[in-house]
């Protein structure tokens, strides 16, 4: 019951005018533009040169990245997703978001919105609908793969990451970025609905839906007109939501055999703190804590022999990385 309070408690706090518009701007494509333009954008530079290259992104959603990776110095962008109803989406829903980052980044020659439907050209930005684990496309025909907010998502995450390496040619770059994994505040990745930390690790679906429904009742709506049911609820944490986290992302990485040229892992004080506070640790023994507190993650694999700095970076036991002096670190940043 110690959750549940702080569920409400979290949940009041939320519930502002701030809190709402925060939600709104996520969900709308705003929220992308600042994150695409002061992280992923800087971090893939960062990487090396992307001017004229051929870029897939796998599991791209509603489109917002790719469409803003299309407006760069990057030659073409494939977005694929399997979601999709179609090969080339022009449903509503993509009019609306689109329209929110145009007004905050500048997409002509990308996608045009005179017509009331996006159109996108596909020089630049091609929708293209595909499963992650099986590609359709040719070995080696992309310099710069990668994946944004999914990683956590594949149900068969070394045969995603199998197919990007497949059609990444030589010396080509892998970059991947969740933001959210099992962290207190959002890794169940259902924290608007029911913020208990590390709930879903705790409690079956169903159990969780209960508690939900006695204590805020079952009338929340996503979006417009949208309810929040028991079968979207219960769907979110069974279908939703990977519970594999690092540790089996940089197994994978080590396997490969490639080259780690940027890895970026955060974690909160505060989520550390709450752990302790609510007496949580017991409870999630079985669970690491490098997995619990991850609130954060991005890499960059270039596909070429691994250097001995990326197996020691992934292999270096997580529970000592704090015990290295920041000049070592500051080394070993600028050496990836």
């Amino acid at each position: 019951m110690r959750l549940v309070e702080f569920a409400r408690a979290e949940r009041a706090r939320a519930d502002t005018a701030d809190g709402i518009q925060l939600a709104k701007d996520y969900h709308s494509g705003i929220g992308h533009v600042e994150h695409f333009r002061n992280g992923v954008l800087p971090r893939l530079r960062r990487c090396g040169n992307l001017a004229g290259g051929r870029v897939l992104e796998v599991g791209a959603g509603a489109g917002f990245i790719a469409a803003l990776l299309a407006t760069t110095e990057v030659g073409q962008v494939v977005a694929t997703d399997s979601e999709w109803a179609e090969a080339s989406p022009r449903s509503p829903a993509f009019v609306e978001p689109l329209r929110s980052i145009a007004e905050r980044w500048n997409l002509d020659g990308v996608v045009s919105l005179s017509s009331g439907r996006p159109e996108f050209n596909p020089k630049r930005l091609l929708f293209v609908r595909a499963d992650g684990a099986r590609l359709s496309f040719a070995d080696e025909s992309f310099d710069l793969v990668l994946s944004h907010g999914c990683v956590e998502h594949f149900p068969n995450l070394e045969g995603v990451f199998a197919e990007m390496l497949r059609v990444l040619r030589p010396g080509g770059l892998l970059y991947a970025e969740s933001e959210k994994f099992w962290g207190a505040r959002d890794g169940s990745h259902f924290h608007e609905v029911f913020p208990a930390p590390w709930a879903h690790l705790l409690a079956e679906p169903e159990t969780l839906w209960e508690l939900y429904a006695a204590n805020f009742g079952a009338n929340d709506m996503l979006g417009e007109g949208r309810p929040l049911d028991r079968q979207f609820f219960v769907g979110m944490l069974t279908r939703g939501l990977n519970r594999r986290g690092v540790r089996p992302i940089k197994r994978i990485l080590l396997q490969s055999g490639c080259d780690l040229v940027f890895w970026q892992q955060t974690s909160r004080p505060e989520d550390r703190a709450l752990l302790r506070r609510l007496e949580l640790r017991a409870a999630l023994r079985p669970w690491p804590l490098e997995e619990l507190l991850t609130s954060h993650l991005a890499f960059g694999l270039r596909k070429r022999p691994a250097r001995l700095l990326t197996r020691l970076v992934l292999r270096f036991p997580w529970s000592l990385k704090r015990m290295l002096p920041e000049s070592l670190k500051r080394l070993i940043r600028r050496n990836l």
